[in-house]
């Protein structure tokens, strides 16, 4: 509660809110000199204010669903608030109290007594006994989906026949006869790509006829057709030594009920080359499911990845990452003007060595930040040479123990850089143009970065776990008065600015990527007037265009504009007129934003953009707040983590009924190698770990006591040992938390016994608040998904917008071992 009280008057909190009732009392002043007779009359007037505003009614909304599974809507004056019946019973309390009216002083004591009753429920759940307790388990959800469509593309071509006159009307045999045969290469409803062995004579006006016959076993069509078509282009090809012409469907050279019948025929045969739908929801369903906690995980991993790469036989930094969730790690190895020095690192002889290896090499270090002649420096001592060499312990005692240090595990290993980079989607390209975008090949840009590096160095603070065994750190920056010995010093390999630094998240309203480019256009109705206001696009996306108009406009927000704009391709400009967009306003200078105000699948504008892009990816600049500068870069080294992270994120949810843990993701790099049982593998062990009702109310109360406290993360440590199976193949777990065992001054027995049981792991817990999950990588996925199965489309939403924490466990029994064993 005395987080909701002014902090120069917390003092006074018990005084404050026994007088919050009689705020409208004409004798309040009265009352609070009675309680406080030795303040001053300016104390007075404070503390009298403070009671009034304490007293004013609350808006907010009371929802304990995240502390307690046991709750009920609770309507009150138009507000719908989430109590457990304690809760219940105490706002029914308070509200007698305050005469009915829910004030801000009632929302911030029941929050706190929430929050003091969860807190005991967690501490007699896991405290200072250990806890037996059998789980259900969750399910695995990989960051990277690998249920994925491989068909290749049927060729699923009818036998054609070229002639240079109307042919309606012709036998079988004369049209066999005369017909030049062509063979398709490419075709849809507006354009189709003949090969063929001759030249094509005596052709009219550009104008020429296909017949289309004995259509293939797979495809169900059996009418023949005979359709005009115009030449666009035509050329003859060195390499197969053959005719290509580029025709366009004409409807005028085509009868009417042939124009029926080839819509019917291209329908038949779509759906002959993509076979049925209901193959693709399961691999779809997949991949939205690992983007979306992909997305969820990465914007708030606790790890800063580094990609390296060898020259001149020494390893150097090339791209780092930054995350909202490493920002305290970024923070120490940042100078004042934001200088990043981690890629220090490679400057030491045992990292480099570290990555020569074709294998996961996982070191504890003590690493100090200090200044000497006012420029910062770093030094690193190992942990082991910390515990076992003596001249070491001295160095630590005389320059880290009163600085600045963080003591870090530093995991290398060895990655296909280029290979992970790429996460297509679900579906082959010719099953929809959306796939054709989202599978095509890493930018160039984005892979020239990329290229030579074949090693990860992954960075984590585990500063927590040393002040919880150790001592807390005071955490001041210490000017030195002379450097450490040389072994200890670290110097940059390469200049700072030479590594590439990446942004995980988007700080962008535009759910989508947008680029500098400038087509013309023109406003050809506003209002449902005719108008003409010429004008240029500055940067487009598929839905959206910022645009500058050569006249000056008053639109309003809202309002539906028709415009005309000409996109040029590589083979012609294309003009499309009447494309209707709602104006969104205008930015600071005076460019009008706008949106599609259609189906995308059916505004002509956004498909043509759509394929722009596709063709030009590698030669557009793109704009708005990125990741990275370049194009692509932040979405393929968010893809290599997604494939080699090290940790096991889990994912904290929570609906109307109830709150737990449904999932964790796992790669090749992620094996909690000391959580085992006989020959059972961590991965099954550690989901029932995340299942069972123990652990998982502890986090979700951690998650609560975050959203209410404004915290950015919490971390805990327990120490774990898994027993026997039941009858349902579900382990149950001997599990401690290291704090508390700690306090009671039981960590290096209680480890002694438990190691003595067996094989005990100690893991590392960090639990963060997640942010709303953004659809800009999964958009086209969602939406072909919904195509096909709706509710499941829209359950696969719920499911990831009712994410509220993500945790990550990560493995120190090593070092946490080593230091319970050598703590005094």
């Amino acid at each position: 509660m005395s987080s909701a009280i002014s902090p120069h008057l917390q003092l006074f909190e018990k005084q404050i809110l026994s007088l919050v009732p009689y705020a409208s009392n004409d004798r309040l002043g009265y009352l609070v000199k009675k309680l406080l007779p030795e303040e001053n009359p300016t104390q007075h007037l404070a503390v009298k204010n403070e009671i009034k505003k304490l007293a004013q009614q609350s808006t907010k909304v009371i929802d304990l669903r995240l502390l307690f599974v046991d709750c009920e809507e609770v309507e009150h004056n138009n507000l719908t608030h989430y109590l457990d019946p304690e809760g219940k019973a105490l706002f029914d309390q308070k509200l007698l109290e305050y005469q009915h009216l829910y004030t801000i002083a009632i929302y911030h004591e029941i929050y706190a007594n929430a929050q003091e009753r969860s807190e005991v429920k967690t501490v007699k759940n896991s405290g200072n006994k250990a806890s037996a307790f059998t789980t259900d388990k969750a399910e695995p959800k990989p960051l990277v989906n690998k249920n994925r469509i491989n068909h290749e593309v049927k060729q699923l071509n009818s036998s054609c026949k070229v002639f240079v006159n109307p042919i309606m009307g012709m036998t079988t045999q004369g049209k066999v006869d005369i017909g030049v045969t062509a063979s398709i290469e490419k075709m849809n409803n507006r354009k189709v790509v003949i090969r063929t062995t001759n030249e094509i004579r005596d052709i009219k006006s550009n104008k020429v006829y296909l017949w289309l016959y004995d259509h293939h076993a797979e495809v169900d069509f059996s009418e023949e057709l005979e359709l005009g078509f115009v030449i666009i282009d035509s050329q003859k090809s060195s390499t197969h030594n053959t005719f290509e012409y580029l025709l366009e469907y004409s409807d005028p050279l085509t009868d009417k009920q042939m124009r029926v019948f080839f819509g019917y025929y291209l329908r038949k045969k779509n759906l002959a080359i993509i076979g049925p739908t209901e193959q693709f929801i399961t691999p779809l369903f997949d991949s939205i499911t690992s983007k979306g906690y992909e997305q969820l995980y990465l914007n708030k991993t606790h790890d800063i990845p580094l990609l390296c790469y060898k020259r001149n036989e020494e390893w150097h930094a090339k791209i780092a990452m930054k995350t909202s969730g490493n920002d305290e790690l970024w923070s120490f190895f940042s100078d004042k003007n934001q200088n990043f020095h981690l890629p220090i690192l490679l400057g030491h002889k045992d990292i480099q060595r570290a990555l020569n290896e074709r294998k996961t090499v996982d070191k504890y270090a003590l690493l100090l930040k200090s200044s000497y002649k006012e420029t910062l420096s770093y030094a690193l001592i190992w942990y082991e040479d910390f515990v076992n060499d003596s001249s070491v312990k001295t160095i630590f005692n005389r320059y880290f123990k009163n600085g600045l240090f963080r003591v870090l595990k530093i995991s290398s290993s060895f990655i296909n850089a280029e290979e992970d980079a790429y996460v297509p989607s679900a579906l082959p390209c010719h099953v929809h143009p959306k796939m054709a975008v989202l599978n095509r090949a890493t930018p160039k840009g984005a892979l020239d970065m990329l290229s030579g590096c074949d090693h990860m160095l992954t960075v984590s603070d585990i500063t927590s776990l040393y002040e919880i065994i150790y001592q807390p750190i005071k955490g001041e920056l210490t000017e030195l008065e002379s450097l450490l010995p040389e072994r200890y010093q670290l110097n940059a390999v390469d200049e700072l600015s030479a590594t590439e630094i990446v942004t995980a998240e988007n700080d962008d309203s535009r759910n989508e990527d947008r680029f500098i480019l400038s087509f013309e256009m023109a406003v050809t109705r506003s209002n449902n007037v005719v108008t003409l206001i010429p004008g240029k696009t500055k940067n487009v996306s598929i839905q959206g265009l910022l645009v500058t108009l050569e006249k000056a406009t008053a639109f309003k927000a809202g309002e539906e504009i028709e415009i005309e704009l000409t996109i040029p391709f590589i083979d012609q400009k294309r003009t499309l007129e009447k494309q209707k967009y709602v104006v969104l306003g205008y930015d600071s200078d005076g460019a009008v934003r706008l949106l599609m105000n259609a189906i995308e699948s059916k505004h002509l504008a956004c498909k043509a953009i759509r394929k722009y892009l596709y063709q030009h990816i590698d030669n557009l600049e793109a704009c708005g707040k990125r990741g990275s500068r370049i194009y692509g870069l932040q979405k393929a080294m968010r893809n290599i983590y997604a494939h080699n992270h090290f940790s096991i994120p889990f994912y904290l949810k929570a609906t109307k009924h109830q709150q737990y843990i449904n999932a964790a993701s796992f790669s090749g790099n992620s094996a909690l190698k000391h959580l085992v049982y006989k020959n059972d593998n961590s991965e099954e062990i550690i989901l029932n770990l995340l299942s069972n009702q123990g652990f998982r109310n502890s986090c979700l109360s951690i998650i609560a006591a975050l959203s209410y406290q404004k915290l950015s993360a919490r971390a805990f440590y327990i120490l774990v040992l898994p027993k026997d199976k039941n009858e349902n193949e579900e382990y149950s777990f001997w599990y401690r938390d290291i704090s508390a065992l700690k306090k009671s001054s039981e960590l290096q027995s209680y480890t002694r016994k438990a190691t003595n049981l067996g094989q005990p792991a100690i893991l590392k817990i960090e639990l963060k608040k997640s942010n709303e999950v953004r659809n800009m990588y999964y958009r086209d996925e969602i939406s072909y998904l919904k195509s096909l199965d709706k509710e499941l489309a829209e359950e696969l939403e719920i499911q990831l917008k009712s994410t509220i924490g993500i945790g990550e466990v990560t493995d120190l029994t090593d070092i946490a071992i080593d230091m319970i064993t050598n703590t005094k």
